[in-house]
């Protein structure tokens, strides 16, 4: 199928559960179609560094890494409360949610979230503000993941707040919530009682000892799993009864026969609880809401991404390996490797010269597979950031075709000119030092380094034919996804959300009305082109 016609089959299929205009709101997570994907004109260049092309830019109180959702006229986003010294990092549960005017960056009102159970503060895979808020145009809701959601009408006034204290054991910034008619999908603990009993980490990377279910509890109370809350009580509607891990993304779709479900997974790294290994498909229909559909078990999975599919497929990763599943049985389709028989693209920076290698061997690491956890389908490809080297990759589904393109690990912005820009290959600023509003490193895992490698990565955002990968260090990648062949042709700018070595960032790029939307550590940025973003009629 090509782009086009994808693109026309996602707004339809979509248009039966999210009656948005397209380009007018991004109004949860995963945007109006529920996959990080819209039709739009967006922005193609711009540079935070030298406020070129930016709208407006609002600074911050403190770090947060949420998404941010857009209604109009109004923008939603969450950070946490602020900090005095480092000496609070280690403490802070509370988060403060936003809302702003969409045209000047103004601060309208905000609202405090209390949380329970401490996790991060702008970690490198977590922290209390990494879901993005969502909004119906009436009502808005915020998530605390130390332990919180509540909503709130367009004013600030609060409609209603549920507590509870989360399952500590080991938190991505996956696993984001969804609204699908009056429910919000969310994924958490089946026994909130006993399974805040259960510890894995007295702090991020600090292991207590033992991690099984409470004396006397069957293990499946503790484990996580999807569930659905009603949007306008916070009561729990229902949950599915196979588990998903919480490294894991949910993806809200249609069947072939038109009928609303949720792709998810259990797996990866820490021992998690729930298992066996594999991916699954729920129903969502009216009357079978969290009704397994099919549970797949797969030896090794690591589902620390997004799970992608379509009315034909369902998409995943173990290892170096892409998973291609039936989408109306689950069987396994195809288990292929994503190192070998690869077409490879390289830069030599001393010769300032590009090198084409076709059938090659291509390995992210040792010890680690070749992908990362930001990865997004277009049309007949599934594409993804690679692990260890700075590599954008994808996968054909229908042939296994694999290639990849290398890129700048990351881009130091000039402040006078693009023209002065340096790009970093192969390793990026050794002295990477992100700041917070007060000054401080307040990081943890990942805080120096490019965000390729062993650290949480935020989900590609695509606007008409154009991908965009934004990595912590602010660098965004933007790539022509109508190429044929993934060449240097297909890396079409480098932009950068602030200063080099300077900026942080775990948030995708969200999307309204020809505006990007992005939040650093620092501030929330609005990024308009002067011709209202660039044509993707080409």
């Amino acid at each position: 199928m090509s782009l086009q016609l994808m693109t026309l089959s996602i707004g339809v299929m979509f248009s039966a559960w999210t009656p948005l205009v397209a380009n007018e709101n991004w109004h949860q997570p995963a945007g109006p179609n529920g996959n990080w994907s819209v039709d739009g004109t967006p922005p193609i260049q711009w540079s935070v560094t030298r406020n070129e092309n930016i709208r407006w830019r609002t600074p911050l109180p403190e770090a947060g890494q949420s998404g941010v959702a857009i209604w109009g006229e109004r923008v939603f986003v969450t950070t946490h409360v602020p900090i005095k010294s480092l000496d609070e990092k280690e403490a802070v549960t509370d988060i403060l949610g936003f809302c702003l005017d969409a045209n000047t960056g103004e601060i309208l009102w905000k609202v405090t979230l209390p949380g329970t159970a401490f996790i991060s503060l702008a970690g490198g895979f977590t922290d209390g503000t990494v879901f993005a808020p969502i909004t119906d145009g009436e009502h808005v809701w915020f998530f605390n993941r130390c332990g919180s959601m509540g909503c709130y009408d367009m004013s600030g006034k609060t409609i209603w707040l549920r507590e509870w204290k989360p399952r500590f054991k080991h938190n991505n910034r996956q696993a984001e919530p969804f609204l699908v008619g009056d429910a919000i999908l969310y994924v958490e603990v089946a026994n909130k009682v006993e399974g805040a009993k259960v510890q894995k980490w007295k702090a991020p990377g600090v292991k207590s000892k033992g991690t099984a279910a409470p004396m006397g509890v069957d293990e499946k109370e503790v484990w996580t799993y999807l569930h659905g809350i009603d949007k306008r009580t916070g009561k729990v509607l229902w949950r599915e009864n196979v588990g998903t891990v919480v490294h894991n993304t949910p993806v809200v779709g249609l069947t072939a026969d038109g009928k609303l479900a949720v792709s998810h997974a259990r797996g990866g790294p820490h021992a998690p609880f729930e298992k066996p290994k594999g991916h699954s498909l729920t129903s969502l229909a009216p009357g079978e809401e969290g009704k397994t559909l099919w549970s797949t078990n797969l030896r090794n999975y690591d589902p620390s991404f997004a799970s992608h599919w379509n009315e034909k497929y369902v998409f995943g990763f173990r290892g170096g390996r892409h998973v291609v599943l039936d989408a109306s049985s689950g069987k396994l389709l195809r288990d292929q490797p994503l190192y070998k028989n690869a077409t490879v693209w390289t830069f030599d920076p001393d010769t300032e010269t590009w090198g084409r290698k076709t059938n090659v061997s291509v390995k992210a690491g040792k010890g680690h597979p070749n992908t990362n956890q930001a990865n997004i389908v277009v049309g007949d490809w599934h594409w993804f950031l690679s692990h260890n080297v700075h590599y954008v990759g994808r996968v054909h589904v229908e042939t296994g075709a694999v290639e990849y393109l290398e890129v700048p690990a990351q881009l130091m912005p000039s402040r006078e000119s693009r023209e002065q820009d340096v790009r970093l290959w192969g390793a990026g600023n050794p002295k990477n030092r992100p700041l917070n509003a007060a000054g401080f490193a307040v990081g943890d895992k990942g805080h120096n380094g490019t965000g390729w490698g062993h650290i949480s990565a935020a989900s590609p955002t695509r606007v008409g034919h154009y991908l965009f990968f934004p990595v912590v260090t602010g660098t965004v990648y933007v790539i022509d996804a109508r190429v044929d062949s993934l060449t240097p042709d297909a890396l079409v700018a480098i932009n950068d959300l602030g200063p080099g070595g300077e900026t942080w960032t775990l948030a995708p790029l969200t999307y309204a009305k020809n505006r990007f939307y992005a939040h650093t550590m620092r501030e929330i940025i609005c990024i308009e082109t002067e011709d209202r973003g660039a044509s993707t009629e080409e």
